[in-house]
């Protein structure tokens, strides 16, 4: 059985020779120690593929993509909003959804929240983990990473099905939710309160704007559990009542 290629991330994906930028130049170089001649494969953030073959490796890399293909994604695109749990336990959380297979990642500003996310450097983090995150469990495309934004504006500029995680009494299990998605819905989005819980207007704000309450069980999540068990259920779930595309 060969061995599997490496996978490189690259800006712009298309036929011919392509210069890696700087840091992911230094990955292949000095992290994977990719020689000129040796094969990889190549992706990009819109999830196409195409095998590539190393040419030179100084003072940036520069590969020879052959070749596109369009790797296949799924019909339904999971986006998540969630408050940010502590320290490391965040970029863990980020990891993890991009093995998910989740499109897109808000970091939520709430009312109980602890932790408010700010800064350019800590998104720029997050954005390096998806990436590394992709490359190793070889999914189509990259997780994309918003700014911080509170729960009004994420509410305002969607107008796309949702679920919010809930433990109030009259949350639904999340079997009868994705049972009730419509067949030509493409972007569903789910809301994580803080380990707190929503406060009571933020509740009401939710239910006003129509996202239904879905229960993750008896327990008591973790912010991180929580965005984690509702992608993967999700993603689950749901495309197994949907055509495909």
């Amino acid at each position: 059985m060969s061995a599997m290629l490496r996978r490189l991330l690259v800006n712009h994906l298309h036929p011919g020779l392509i210069e890696l930028d700087e840091r992911q130049s230094h990955h292949a170089r000095d992290v994977l120690r990719l020689e000129a001649g040796e094969d990889v494969e190549l992706f990009d953030d819109a999830g196409q593929t195409a095998p590539g073959r190393i040419v030179s490796i100084m003072p940036r890399v520069a590969v020879d993509a052959g070749t596109m293909q369009t790797r296949a994604v799924d019909t339904l695109r999971i986006v998540i909003a969630s408050a940010i749990p502590k320290s490391s336990r965040a970029d863990w959380m980020v990891e993890k959804l991009s093995e998910l297979g989740v499109a897109r990642f808000i970091p939520l500003l709430t009312s109980r929240g602890v932790v408010q996310a700010e800064g350019q450097n800590k998104r720029q983090r997050w954005q390096r983990l998806a990436e590394e995150s992709a490359k190793q469990c070889r999914r189509a495309g990259v997780m994309q990473i918003d700014e911080p934004r509170d729960l009004s504006h994420v509410l305002a500029t969607h107008t796309v099905a949702g679920w919010f995680c809930s433990t109030a009494t009259g949350a639904i299990p999340a079997k009868q939710a994705a049972e009730s998605i419509r067949p030509d819905c493409r972007e569903l989005l789910l809301l994580i309160g803080p380990e707190g819980g929503w406060t009571e207007p933020e509740e009401q704000l939710l239910r006003q704007r129509g996202l239904t309450p879905v229960s993750l069980g008896t327990t008591i999540l973790r912010v991180e559990t929580a965005a984690m068990a509702a992608a993967a259920v999700a993603g689950m779930l749901v495309p197994a009542n949907r055509p495909r595309g």
